[in-house]
């Protein structure tokens, strides 16, 4: 039996990636989903929650909810932040993203600068993603094998972030026509 003095209903979402989240974000930033009623998961971790559906939180009927605009630098800023993957007690990506999208969703700008709280985190977030993207280039080394289709390069990297993605742009254009391949033990 619900009781109406509990607040707003609470909602649950599933994201793998950042593009997921931020559908997930969109739809609750229009249902007016507090970033406090909201319990996110990673789309890959499986959960037995008796109270929560994977369907996404449904629009209401009626007029199209008017857009969300986010500038590109901040939309970056979040896209990249994205990567970071937690470990210990770092607070989860997805409910920080959106507690500042929330944030600047509601006029409060100060959620993405260095010397907010939240943006605090943010910036320490996307210098660490850098960092291991900078510690790819720079370390990382080919050994070269031959087989029978002729020579291949191959690297063993174990990235603390999901930076292969941008390994790959940088080493496509340094690899040139050769055949390469980056091993990891995660597939991110």
């Amino acid at each position: 039996m619900a009781n109406a003095s509990m607040g707003p209903t609470s909602s649950a979402a599933w994201a793998n990636d950042f593009d997921e989240w931020r559908t997930q974000a969109r739809r609750l930033l229009h249902l007016g989903a507090p970033p406090a009623s909201v319990t996110w998961h990673d789309g890959n971790a499986s959960h037995d929650d008796l109270f929560s559906s994977r369907e996404p939180p449904s629009m209401p009927p009626g007029s199209p909810p008017a857009p969300i605009r986010i500038g590109r630098d901040q939309l970056t800023l979040l896209r990249n932040v994205a990567r970071y993957r937690v470990e210990g007690h770092d607070p989860p990506r997805w409910p920080l993203l959106y507690r500042v999208l929330w944030r600047w969703a509601q006029g409060d700008a100060a959620a993405m600068h260095p010397a907010d709280v939240d943006g605090r985190v943010l910036h320490q977030r996307w210098h660490a993603v850098k960092r291991e993207a900078h510690h790819m280039h720079a370390f990382l080394r080919f050994h070269r094998r031959d087989d029978g289709r002729g020579e291949r390069y191959l690297a063993w990297f174990e990235p603390a972030h999901d930076v292969l993605d941008l390994g790959a742009e940088h080493f496509a254009d340094r690899m040139g026509g050769s055949r390469w391949i980056i091993a990891t033990p995660v597939a991110a």
